[in-house]
């Protein structure tokens, strides 16, 4: 088993139950409930996604958010059935497009169902590029709320 953490999440701060407890493999966390799309936010982008939903939250926009939490294995049936409710799939990805989970949640969606997309996938990932090493450069190339928000309502549009 291998275990990844980022480590822009360390400073971050919210609930933790008391006593032990465990996050359980391969069960999604439906961060939110909404009707006109699907969210597939991966690590640190569940933040960023939040804010972008809150954003659209005034103009009417609600959104499932779902937070996959692993990985491997992957609660594809969530999203599945997120996706047969809104038929609008984004995916928020902080790694790059190619051979990357949004891309891999994308190839499963258009496999297992296909029938309930009212529009295309939308993957908001990096641009595919190498990772640039200046603070600033940087700040550019991971999407923040704004591209989410931004993404979702092009989406919407076209449909």
């Amino acid at each position: 088993m291998v275990f990844f953490e980022h480590k822009a999440l360390y400073p971050r701060k919210g609930p933790v139950p008391e006593g032990d407890y465990t996050i359980p493999f391969g069960e999604a966390n439906l961060v939110r409930e909404g009707e006109h799309v699907t969210v597939v936010a991966i690590g640190r982008m569940v933040s960023f996604a939040e804010k972008a939903l809150d954003a659209l939250a005034k103009d009417g926009i609600t959104a499932d958010l779902i937070d996959p939490r692993t990985l491997s294995p992957l609660d594809d049936e969530t999203i599945y059935e997120s996706l047969e409710n809104t038929g609008h799939l984004v995916i928020v990805d902080e790694s790059p497009p190619r051979c990357s989970v949004a891309s891999d949640i994308a190839g499963l969606v258009a496999t297992n169902a296909f029938h309930a997309l009212k529009a295309p996938v939308v993957q908001i990932t990096p641009p595919h590029t190498p990772v640039p090493f200046a603070r600033e450069l940087e700040r550019a190339y991971v999407p923040g709320p704004q591209a989410i928000e931004a993404a979702i309502r092009r989406l919407l549009k076209q449909s």
